[in-house]
């Protein structure tokens, strides 16, 4: 039965990468409504995202959805568990960028990222867990006498007191606990006998404070300077608390940046969402991580895709047809056709004369690099437009758009409009007529095709999405799927359950 394919559903339009070589990570148990993301932190910077992406460069052609960037109408909800990683709430320095939801976007052609703080009263909502301040108890003894000095320090804080000959232990408590309460900007206390309780609030009442889990990483200092002693000469906060689920939603059709700035979702390239590993005091230890997302839901007009339809064709680099102008070389790796042509030289450009039978939308497949050039395109003797393949620290391969045009005679020119010694890769022109439903395939019950989870390119894919395409392929034979001796380690290790076949 022909099947759509849709914005933003983790088992067919997701993707998982992580920082190489120490951490691991991949999806699993992904369907329409959530997924978990799971692996190994080897060290205390690791990090893994969950990427949405414009250009789709996983499936046969007949599968992979045409580039569309439109998220405006759509709004996203989830539910979200997390294990060993920096907890939602938290308010460390964001050394990698945990805190945000990261959209590549573009405003009147020109890209930025933009940062959605994810914490945000806006976008989340505790639904399991609670608040409770960290707190770190000292308990004071000894003989008191006049003129000596008490108190505890805290980061800039330092709370002092000089006994008075009529003071006591307990008095003593209760002058710490009311210079606290008096002045701190970030503790409360209370005092019960010979034991002041700090609490970290981040200062806010007591009662209604969200500092939670947050305190748990600082520690307070006592000292004393006659016969009265602490038990502690320091403590760190204990038994702070946060919500340990939250329900995140983000509406496309009204979005933000931490900075304020409206993002353009109608225009967006990449989407991810980061978790990273939570700090550990000392020595890092390796643990293993898990973010369980449920109730995942998508509404809103615009969310289905459209693929290459019937009368769709295209013609790949090496296509005779094509004609070359300049200094062009020819590589061979995992391109369309298996081929792709480049060239550094200003000037240079190849030129596609073609018939069409329909109307059709014309895409360039083409690749953005970290050395990419300006491409000047033109149909028809006509200026088409430019497009920029420079994007810093990516290498990722794209269709771009070029226009739509009726049937008919028609020439494509695109030429290296600079800089000199910038890279152009051409990869193919397509003539695509856009459709809604996938293409159904004859089924081979005795052939398939082998697999392999041990790259790059297949291990960022859910185990759900790779079978489901296999399967919409007609291969329903017996699989050869290699995982790979480290991969096949790690995933039996923490439990992954890894479909594969039909």
């Amino acid at each position: 039965m022909p099947e759509t394919i849709e914005k933003l559903r983790p088992d067919r339009d997701l993707q998982c990468f992580f920082f190489h070589p120490s951490a691991i990570a991949a999806l699993s148990s992904t369907s329409p409504s959530g997924f978990t993301v799971s692996g190994t932190w080897r060290q205390q910077f690791d990090w893994a995202v969950i990427e949405w992406n414009r250009d789709n460069v996983y499936e046969h052609p007949g599968f992979r959805y045409l580039p569309d960037g439109d998220l405006s109408g759509l709004v996203l909800t989830y539910e979200e568990t997390r294990t060993n990683c920096i907890p939602l709430d938290s308010d460390l320095f964001a050394t990698v960028d945990w805190p945000s939801l990261r959209v590549w976007a573009s405003a009147s052609g020109v890209e930025d990222i933009y940062y959605v703080t994810l914490h945000d009263p806006a976008h989340a909502t505790p639904i399991a867990g609670s608040y409770q301040c960290a707190y770190a108890d000292f308990t004071l003894s000894g003989t008191v006498a006049g003129g000596d000095f008490v108190g505890l320090a805290f980061l800039e804080e330092h709370y002092t007191y000089q006994l008075y000959g009529t003071d006591t232990i307990q008095s003593t408590i209760q002058a710490l606990a009311d210079s606290v309460n008096a002045f701190s900007t970030l503790l409360k206390a209370t005092a019960n006998g010979a034991t002041i309780r700090l609490y970290y609030t981040a200062g806010q009442p007591l009662a209604t404070s969200t500092a939670g889990a947050n305190g748990n990483r600082f520690g307070v200092y006592a000292y004393a300077t006659g016969a009265e002693t602490w038990d502690e000469p320091a403590k760190t906060f204990a038994n702070g608390t946060s919500p340990t689920k939250w329900r995140i939603t983000v509406d496309f059709s009204s979005l933000t940046d931490r900075e304020g700035r409206t993002v353009p979702t109608n225009a967006v390239r990449k989407v991810r969402w980061t978790y990273s590993a939570d700090l550990q005091p000392g020595f890092f230890e390796r643990s293993e991580f898990a973010v369980a997302v449920s109730n995942w839901s998508v509404t809103g007009p615009n969310r289905t895709y459209s693929v290459a339809g019937p009368g769709s064709r295209r013609m790949e680099d090496h296509t005779p047809a094509i004609g070359y102008a300049g200094q062009w070389a020819e590589s061979r790796g995992n391109f369309s056709g298996g081929t792709i042509h480049h060239t550094n030289t200003q000037g240079d450009s190849f030129t596609y004369a073609y018939r069409a039978t329909q109307q059709h939308t014309l895409y360039l497949g083409t690749r953005y690099t970290s050395n990419g050039a300006t491409l000047a395109i033109a149909v028809d003797g006509q200026s088409a437009g430019t497009v920029n393949l420079l994007i810093p620290a990516e290498d990722v391969l794209i269709r771009y758009p070029v226009g739509q045009y009726g049937a008919g005679n028609h020439t494509i020119t695109v030429t290296h409009a600079g800089p000199a010694g910038a890279d152009f890769y051409f990869d193919f022109v397509e003539l695509a007529s856009p459709a809604t439903t996938l293409p159904v395939f004859p089924a081979q019950p005795r052939l398939t095709a082998a697999t392999d989870w041990d790259t790059d390119h297949s291990i960022a894919l859910a185990p759900e999405r790779t079978a489901w395409f296999i399967h919409g392929l007609g291969f329903t034979g017996r699989a050869n799927h290699y995982v790979g001796a480290l991969w096949f380690y790690e995933l039996v290790r923490t439990g992954h359950q890894y479909a594969s076949g039909t």
